[in-house]
């Protein structure tokens, strides 16, 4: 791939670690590696508090801490939340149905597994945080232990157990050389933008030779979204337990979430052969138009990416303007009475995403201004 296209992040990180072969792989990795420091970290502290306490069954802490510990402040204290509510509501009903045992035989305990398990799975369906729910009621359930100690002694030390390794988790994420939702959010909005650039540049090379670099890119592009919308929740997350006082990023991912419908709607006009009747007119300034909105798009990636103020975008809306001042020269010249209903529909099926996309495109440079100025 041509040194152009890369995205901000990796050329960023290949222009910093020239000379130096591990570099690059070091810098570009740097937030997965620093995840598994901190989760070995989280997991080592959370084994030495329950050694020091002397906790029967330390691996629950050890687990839940490495469990816990997530790529964000915000994706930990989420995970901690989830885990211990679940663990909370599995160990509670997995004690009360316990108790109501006559005895530990076969049929009875099946009887037990299935109230147990029914109501807390129904949760975990429409919830997916809570799916340690049912696995907590099942340990209570059927955990030798819980014979021993009793179902709630046992709901009670695993409880505390996952507690110690929840708190543990988030302590690591939030000292041990913490990564803000935020932070991540930006880099993948800049990475998102710097996609939809790709896409526009494709679309603007030829309908035909390109059309299957558009859809992988669509694709590809549709990840990163998903990616976006989770770090957005994380960020949520930080944000509601003032560990943040960052602007809201739902809007990025929003206005991000439109621009990639805006281009699949051009996508689908512009594949379309122009006739030839109108080839010569239109196809040079919708092609121009596309290149200016996918250099506008670069310059909104590099610059959510430095958290500072974006370029305006006066020269894609120079090029919208051309594209709609070259429709009215073709309907001037009386052109589009002589074109099928097909045809005309792809001419203004062309201008109706340039309008959305310009219009889209304002917002997002309006959301990385109000970033910039926050910072």
């Amino acid at each position: 791939m041509a040194e152009p296209e890369r995205m901000p992040t990796e050329a960023r990180n290949e222009a910093e670690g020239a000379g130096l072969p591990a570099v690059p792989w070091l810098k570009r990795h740097r937030p997965k590696l620093l995840l598994a420091l901190r989760m070995t970290v989280a997991s080592l502290a959370a084994f030495a508090i329950a050694a020091v306490f002397a906790l029967p069954q330390a691996y629950w802490a050890v687990l839940t801490a490495l469990l816990v510990t997530q790529g964000s402040v915000g994706g930990s204290l989420k995970a901690a939340l989830d885990r211990l509510v679940g663990s909370l509501c599995g160990a509670i009903w997995g004690a009360a149905v316990a108790l109501m045992l006559p005895d530990r035989s076969a049929l009875p305990l099946a009887g037990a597994l299935g109230v147990g398990v029914l109501p807390l799975a129904v949760g975990a369906a429409f919830n997916v945080g809570f799916r340690i729910a049912p696995v907590t009621a099942i340990i209570v359930l059927l955990s030798t232990a819980a014979t021993e100690l009793g179902p709630l002694g046992y709901a009670t030390e695993r409880v505390l157990e996952i507690a110690l390794g929840s708190v543990i988790g988030v302590l690591v994420s939030r000292l041990v050389l913490p990564a803000r939702a935020h932070g991540l959010v930006l880099e993948a909005a800049a990475e998102t933008a710097a996609l939809l650039a790709r896409q526009l540049e494709a679309l603007a090379r030829g309908a035909r030779g390109d059309a299957q670099e558009v859809v992988r890119l669509n694709t590809q592009t549709w990840k990163f979204l998903a990616r976006l919308e989770m770090l957005s929740t994380e960020a949520a997350h930080e944000r509601r337990s003032r560990l943040s006082d960052e602007p809201d990023p739902e809007p990025f991912f929003r206005t991000l979430r439109r621009l990639r419908h805006d281009i699949v709607i051009l996508a689908r006009a512009a594949t379309e052969p122009w006739p030839e009747s109108v080839a010569a007119v239109l196809g040079e300034p919708c092609n121009d138009a596309l290149h200016s909105a996918a250099a506008a798009l670069r310059g909104a990636s590099v610059a959510v990416a430095a958290r500072r103020a974006p370029p305006a975008p006066d020269a894609f809306a120079r090029a919208v303007a051309a594209y709609e001042a070259s429709i009215g020269e073709v309907r001037r010249r009386g052109v589009t009475r002589e074109l099928s209903v097909d045809a005309v529909g792809h001419i203004f099926s062309v201008d109706f995403g340039l309008r959305q996309l310009q219009r889209d495109l304002a917002d997002l440079l309006a959301r990385i201004a109000e970033s910039a100025q926050s910072r």
